[in-house]
């Protein structure tokens, strides 16, 4: 025996035999409890289990095949010597369990969740358990619902142990004489008869106390089933007459209306006796259910529904999906399933409170069903994410249509309080043939859309199509490239210089991202470009190329090598956040570097949302470190005028794009010319980026640009190639109307 036994265990085995429940039929109550378990938890096994004195035997299950197991490799063993929930996170570091062949062959259990189920809060019988096949860790509030749960099975428990009482109760009562007086002693449940030649009725006082009825005479036949609303009367009554007429014994839960007006739940069985005279009795017991059929209401509502918006909730959702695939099919109609995603929905409770987002939320969720027909069907997933699915004839009323409608009434103000909250919303929609549909393939598609439209800009409608896919699986390829290079050390800078035009001598460098592959080939940032708009990614490869950059630079100093400083690009998930600063600023002091060396490039973007004051903060700081900040591609963004005045910009570089075909395009010309002036009055260095003929150089020089950047001078360079390429140059010449070295 190679398991925890209870001090209690002969009065414990005496109290589950007393039961007779071991052996038996499980019931959907109790398997409501176990999917509700398996849910709260987002756990694939479940059970109810008692243990016997050799074996646990399963009452109701969810994911295992055995009805039964011997208790050496129980779980539930140990779960009831103990008074609390039994917590295993991870079966593989416990010495109780690590053998156990549950563990180390099929199921693979390696997480265990049980409480104990008492009658009498001293001896443990059984328990309600939630297993996983992956180690975790439960939250509080999961173990919290799993004790109610616990109180649940309880008392469905006793109601079982009720039942088997009253039913012996009607037995010994027949064979006695005695019916009424024992259910009242036994289990609070009421007794009646009915004499079906005179139609006359015998009360216990537990019916007349179900009732709130006071006695002594008990009400006629027809006074008896006015206590119940008519549609249950109707119900009733034909069960009598059945009873009566063809010996039909039947059992029957319905509401009443007590005398004193108040609603409650019962349960009532009959059947036919016969007296000594031939005279033809009915009789039966009623029972008051209230409290436990209000129980089973609220795990239904728990289950199905959204206890914050009151509409339906993922686990309902997937239900639907499923039934309408079934049903839609045989009509041949299509399915739509819109995906909507609140925009900018954080920003209400960081503002604002939680209060006001739940209140965004209830309304929200409120217009929805209040704008969609009988055929469409509205859950909330999570957070602030809704869903709608549609039910479409061909030729109809199109899921475009509804979005859109949709996107309107989700737009309109909010009122709270003395504020009016505005949100807006990004609908993804994927629509398919009901006959041919899978649950999988709309999430995925409604998704793939949905992340469409918040990549760009959000706040509109977009149906999913082929391409979407494409440019999703070209990001993936992306970031495995990118990480997978971080991880091997094979993303690296490549340097391309920065020369003064005056003096044609290189004043620094700017770092650009490669990746090199494993045959040799290098890739380029067009290969990868999708990673900048992930921030986990983008932050990734800036921490690694400022590393990188200020290992390199540090080195060439040291070597005597003539290179000023070192330019490498912040994104706008790195520079949002003062760790960054800190990174920077550590990196500088860690290879024994003057914030000169060190040039820092951004785009115009990064100045743009909510967190423009977090990007001040960082740049001002850096600024006053003394590193130089660089506006990068600039003249392609938005206000950059005001940029140049509200940030501490120290240099501006000339978006390529104007420098391209500079003294053949009037236009590009007179804007670079605007562009070097304005660097110029603002004492700014100039940089123009892009310089690839001897033209353009001629031309940037002539408008005043001090520094020029581009192909016409070199390509970016491992920092191996740039050594030779400073130590071997001199000064840039012009040659027969052509640069040389």
């Amino acid at each position: 025996m190679n398991y925890p036994v209870p001090i209690n265990e002969t009065e414990r085995l005496a109290a589950l035999h007393e039961l007779k429940i071991v052996d038996t039929e499980s019931t959907p109550e109790l398997d409501a409890i176990v999917r509700v378990a398996a849910a709260i938890f987002e756990a694939p096994i479940a059970y109810i289990s008692f243990v016997d004195q050799d074996t646990q035997w399963f009452k109701a299950m969810l994911g295992l095949d055995e009805s039964q197991t011997h208790r050496d490799f129980a779980f539930c063993s140990y779960a009831i010597v103990t008074d609390k929930t039994l917590i295993i996170e991870d079966t593989t570091q416990d010495e109780r369990f690590c053998n156990n062949p549950f563990v180390t062959q099929s199921p693979w259990i390696r997480f265990y969740a049980g409480v104990p189920l008492s009658l009498d809060g001293e001896t443990n019988i059984g328990t309600l358990c939630v297993l996983d096949t992956k180690p975790r860790i439960a939250t509080e509030a999961q173990l919290n619902q799993l004790e109610q749960l616990q109180n649940v099975v309880v008392g469905l428990i006793r109601a079982h142990a009720t039942a088997i009482k009253a039913k012996a109760a009607e037995r010994y009562a027949r064979q006695r004489g005695k019916l009424l007086s024992q259910a009242e002693r036994l289990s609070g449940i009421g007794a009646w008869s009915l004499d079906t030649n005179r139609l006359e009725t015998k009360w216990s006082p537990q019916v007349f106390h179900i009732h709130e009825l006071t006695g002594p005479q008990p009400p006629s036949l027809d006074e008896a089933l006015a206590f119940y609303p008519e549609h249950e009367r109707a119900r009733l009554a034909q069960k009598i007459d059945m009873c009566i007429e063809h010996g039909i014994s039947y059992e029957i839960e319905c509401d009443i209306v007590t005398a004193k007006g108040n609603k409650r739940r019962v349960r009532s069985t009959g059947e036919t006796e016969h007296g000594h005279d031939g005279t033809k009795f009915l009789i039966g017991i009623i029972e008051d259910i209230t409290d436990q059929y209000e129980q089973e209401q609220n795990l239904w509502l728990a289950a199905n529904l959204d206890s914050l918006t009151g509409v339906a909730n993922r686990h309902c959702f997937h239900r639907e999906i499923e039934k309408r695939i079934s049903t839609e099919s045989v009509e041949n109609n299509q399915l739509a399933l819109l995906m909507i995603d609140l925009d900018h929905f954080k920003d209400i409770n960081d503002n604002l409170g939680h209060l006001a987002g739940d209140h965004v939320l209830r309304t929200v969720a409120q217009r929805i069903q209040q704008s969609i027909s009988h055929n469409a069907f509205c859950a909330r997933l999570g957070g602030d994410e809704f869903a709608v699915l549609l039910s479409m004839a061909p030729n109809t009323y199109s899921a475009e249509e509804l979005a859109t409608e949709l996107m309107e009434k989700i737009n309109l103000p909010i009122k709270y309080e003395q504020h009016e909250i505005r949100v807006g919303a990004s609908i993804g929609i994927a629509s398919h043939e009901a006959r041919t549909a899978t649950e999988d393939e709309l999430f995925l598609k409604s998704d793939l859309a949905l992340y469409h439209v918040k990549q760009n800009g959000r706040g509109n409608v977009k149906s999913y199509e082929p391409a979407i896919t494409d440019a999703y699986e070209d990001k993936w390829r992306s970031i495995l490239l990118v990480r997978s290079a971080i991880t091997e050390a094979r993303l690296e800078p490549y340097y391309q210089p920065i020369i003064d035009l005056k003096t044609q001598e290189i004043r620094g460098v700017e770092a650009l991202a490669r990746i090199r592959n494993s045959d040799g080939t290098v890739s380029g940032t067009a290969d990868f470009w999708y990673v900048f708009c992930e921030p986990q990614c983008a932050r990734e490869i800036d921490e690694v190329m400022l590393d990188l950059a200020l290992r390199d630079i540090a080195h060439w100093k040291q070597s005597g090598l003539d290179i000023d400083f070192v330019s490498v690009n912040a994104s706008s998930a790195c520079i949002q956040s003062d760790a960054y600063a800190d990174r920077v600023l550590a990196g500088l002091a860690e290879h024994g570097l003057s914030p000169s060396d060190l040039k820092i490039e951004v785009v115009e973007s990064v100045f743009l949302g909510n967190e423009s004051v977090d990007v001040r903060n960082v740049l001002e700081r850096l600024s006053a470190a003394g590193i130089r900040i660089a506006l990068d591609d600039f003249g392609t963004g938005f206000a950059s005028l005001s940029h140049l005045r509200d940030y501490p910009i120290d240099c501006i570089k000339i978006d390529k794009s104007f420098v391209c075909g500079l003294g053949q395009n009037s236009s590009n010309t007179a804007i670079v010319q605007a562009l070097v002036g304005l660097g110029r009055s603002l004492n700014l260095e100039v940089i123009a980026e892009g310089i690839e003929t001897k033209g353009e150089l001629d031309f940037v020089s002539a408008l005043g640009s001090q520094f020029g950047q581009g192909y016409l001078f070199s390509r970016p360079m491992d920092r191996q190639s740039l050594v030779r390429f400073v130590t071997d140059m001199t000064p840039f010449k012009t040659v027969e109307g052509n640069l040389s070295i």
